[in-house]
């Protein structure tokens, strides 16, 4: 994952147990890395049954 997404790996792993928040600049470049879109997406709470 890290030659994938030019992220190092120390920071991967602060990614994965919590400790690291992520910017959206990294969370695009991990999209890419994995070969996924990234989507953030506002949705109203009036929409969400429950």
């Amino acid at each position: 994952m890290s030659k994938r997404t030019g992220i190092n790996q120390a920071d991967i792993s602060r990614l994965e147990n919590g400790t690291r928040n992520p910017t959206v600049s990294l969370l695009k470049r991990l999209a890419e890395g994995m070969r996924m879109e990234l989507r953030i997406q506002f949705i109203s709470k009036n929409n969400i049954s429950g």
